[in-house]
């Protein structure tokens, strides 16, 4: 099946990479990095493998129409943190060795937010700040979680660093800071432009809404610009 197929080759992508798959959660793969053994390189690693999930996910995808079958999508999250690494369970009954804490928690919920943005891969401040001068990202939005009370910048994997940026980031970090300095006519006009020229740029379109939500019912002076996400 398609599923099965999709998750073999995920697999030994990630366990080329040196990560280490803890379980699927239905047709997702929880996997993760730096234990049982540290490595120092990490979040590169992740996000490596990631871009080599995606790679591989587009030649199964023009497989899969080429033979007349419905292809699909991944999305993904992630955060680099600390985590409790260990055998969890009920001795003698029921036990694994897994990972658990907040920053699992927010790599999860940064996955299942990377469909609300429309984007493929969310990641979070963290894995950003230890990847940047080799990956490129676009910066999204401030996002405070529920159940949280401190806001984290959240980002779209791009690729690569490339010499020159993509004329839709360097547009997009534009229309923001107008956003974020509360002009929304301005900030409007901007993700205008960026909707013209990039109609499938899902995050311009949001905000697009955001600014005319705004126009109408103003935001508070002192407003930080935090997105509060209702859902997990």
């Amino acid at each position: 099946t398609r599923l099965n197929e999709y998750l073999g080759e995920m697999v030994q992508i990630i366990e080329e990479y040196d990560g280490y798959v803890d379980k699927f959660i239905g047709d997702g793969i929880m996997a993760y990095w730096g234990a049982p053994l540290a490595q120092k390189d990490h979040a590169s690693m992740a996000i490596a493998c990631l871009l080599a999930m995606q790679s591989a996910m587009q030649k199964l995808q023009a497989k899969w129409l080429a033979a007349g079958e419905e292809p699909f999508t991944i999305r993904a999250g992630v955060q680099s943190g600390e985590v409790v690494a260990g055998n969890i369970g009920l001795r003698g009954k029921k036990m694994e060795y897994t990972v658990i804490g907040d920053t699992v928690n927010q790599a999860a919920r940064l996955e299942t937010s990377a469909k609300y943005y429309g984007v493929g891969t969310l990641v979070g401040e963290e894995t950003y700040l230890r990847t940047r001068e080799v990956y490129s990202y676009r910066e999204l939005d401030r996002v405070r979680m529920v159940g949280k009370q401190l806001p984290v910048t959240v980002y779209e994997l791009i690729g690569p660093v490339t010499a020159q940026p993509r004329r839709s980031q360097q547009m997009f970090a534009q229309a923001l800071a107008i956003y974020r300095a509360h002009d929304w006519m301005a900030a409007e006009q901007a993700f205008m432009e960026i909707a013209s020229e990039f109609p499938q740029d899902q995050p311009s379109a949001m905000y697009l809404e955001r600014c005319q939500y705004f126009i109408k019912h103003p935001a508070v002076s002192d407003w930080d610009g935090v997105f509060v996400r209702s859902g997990k």
